[in-house]
């Protein structure tokens, strides 16, 4: 008798009912067990945690895995090495390492997070879309013979947005209630993932991602993060060397404009509106002095109004620098133009040498929302990608015109960039401009635009029926090999 090429039907009891969700982001992973009864989605959320997905090694020689970079205080001139690279997990051994220190060593895992038989869980791994072939066998086989999950399911991560309850908000609220049983996905969703690596364009029926309408911008928060770091080392410090000091100036002031050429003008410290001029305020000129008086006397400094100080431009912040010691990381603060002024002068002069306790500051304005345009107009720094909103039009283009309008009207944003203010308002903005006008366009992010994809996750493993025909047991993966896991997922994909 010939064997079997695939599995008889299978029922959910094959695979182990305890379900870990692993959202493996090239920044964060967001990890944490599936509720086993459906729970209210701020109560699902408590069991997700973002643990660092890297190894650093600071300035000492010191290396730290994982969360154990919450126990580093000085971040000055620390290095990374991260497993995912331009959205593909490429190096197992670091990653593995990672793996290990978050999930499978019960001294330095977390309690919520700690793997203790992993042949009675089952593991639901999320992936970019089109991940080369060779890199998921090996994603497979190392985890599969490696650890030996009871039950396992490589799926792309952007699908398990469709099994969020995102009925109230797109504003339908005649829906199903959240507490779901047997959750299923939104029929209709297009997912704009605007991550660490890129940002991806994933039109999604049915839970499924439409292959041929996939789009990708290869700019993410990590080009962010970098232009950034030019940007300042030129203006104020030199932080090249500094590279999470940065991230988090980048998480904590920059925004989406909505109006470039406005905020550019307000921040433009040539720009004369700045001065907000008066006849009160405005130092008189020569020309003024000389009308009034009849004549001029220039010997006579009293003969002029003291020089008047020009006012700074609105939208100016401070950023503290973190120091190591009293200050472990930065923050910002309103601008202040007299403690500004103080610095620079004690900065010209040799006796005022800077302190431990004393505070190092820069004073931000353009670079808040300059740096996050390369998102949307990348032909500002040469790049010919077309921005988000054009790759969201191209992406619907190969799509037929009824779906288009769906989709259109059905759009979620989630990643890390996602959180900065006025994002989901300039991704609405744009395409309404670009979309036909008889269409809706509808835009919305998740609370946690970050945690959205383990959510969506951790609703979807509390329906059997999904999880049994997305993922292959244990046994399973033992009879017919890692050429057939990798040929089933694909099959599930499509």
């Amino acid at each position: 008798m010939p064997k079997a090429t695939k599995p008889a039907v299978r029922d959910s009891q094959f695979l182990p009912s305890s379900t870990f969700i692993l959202d493996n982001g090239a920044f964060s992973m967001k990890a944490g067990f599936a509720p086993s009864l459906p729970l209210a989605d701020a109560d699902t959320l408590k069991r997700c945690h973002a643990v660092q997905n890297s190894l650093a090694r600071t300035r000492d020689k010191r290396t730290y895995v994982a969360a154990q970079q919450d126990n580093i205080s000085q971040w000055s001139e620390a290095i990374f090495r991260r497993p995912v690279e331009r959205g593909q997990l490429v190096n197992w051994e670091a990653e593995k390492e990672i793996w290990d220190c978050s999930f499978f060593d019960e001294k330095t895992a977390h309690t919520d997070l700690f793997v203790k038989e992993p042949d009675s869980t089952t593991l639901i791994l999320t992936e970019a879309p089109n991940t080369m072939q060779a890199l998921q066998r090996n994603a497979d086989e190392i985890i599969m013979e490696e650890w030996g999950f009871g039950g396992y399911a490589r799926i792309v991560g952007q699908s398990l947005n469709a099994y969020n309850d995102l009925h109230p908000l797109f504003g339908e609220t005649d829906r199903s209630p959240s507490l779901e049983t047997h959750p299923r996905a939104q029929e209709c969703l297009l997912v704009v993932d605007s991550g660490y690596s890129h940002t991806i364009i994933t039109p999604l029926y049915n839970g499924v991602p439409i292959q041929r309408a996939i789009r990708r911008v290869d700019l993410g928060g990590k080009h962010l993060t970098n232009l950034l770091k030019e940007v300042v080392s030129l203006r104020y410090f030199d932080l090249h060397q500094d590279t999470k000091i940065v991230n988090d100036i980048k998480e904590d002031v920059c925004f989406v404009s909505s109006n470039y050429k406005m905020d550019m003008e307000q921040t433009w410290k040539g720009n004369t509106a700045r001065w907000r001029k008066s006849e009160k305020t405005a130092p008189p000129t020569l020309e003024d002095k000389a009308d009034n008086d009849g004549s001029m006397d220039i010997d006579k400094p009293s003969s002029l109004s003291p020089p008047c100080p020009v006012p700074d431009p609105p939208g100016l912040i401070d950023y503290v620098l973190p120091d190591g010691f009293r200050i472990p990381r930065g923050f910002s603060r309103s601008h202040d133009p007299l403690t500004h002024r103080k610095q620079k002068r004690q900065a010209n002069e040799p006796s005022s040498a800077s302190g431990v306790g004393d505070e190092i500051s820069m004073t931000l304005g353009s670079e808040r929302f300059s740096i996050p345009e390369i998102l949307f107009t990348p032909s500002d720094i040469g790049s010919r990608q077309p921005g988000i909103a054009e790759a969201v039009m191209q992406s619907l283009s190969v799509l037929p015109p009824a779906l288009q309008a769906t989709l259109l009207s059905n759009i979620l944003v989630v990643g890390g960039n996602a959180r900065m203010k006025g994002f989901v308002r300039r991704v609405q903005d744009e395409l309404r401009m670009l979309a036909p006008v008889e269409y809706e366009v509808r835009v919305r992010a998740m609370e946690d635009p970050v945690t959205s994809t383990w959510l969506g996750g951790a609703r979807m493993a509390g329906n059997r029926e999904v999880v049994r025909k997305i993922g292959v047991s244990k046994e399973e993966y033992a009879e017919f090999g890692s050429g057939w896991v990798g040929r089933r997922f694909a099959a599930v994909g499509r």
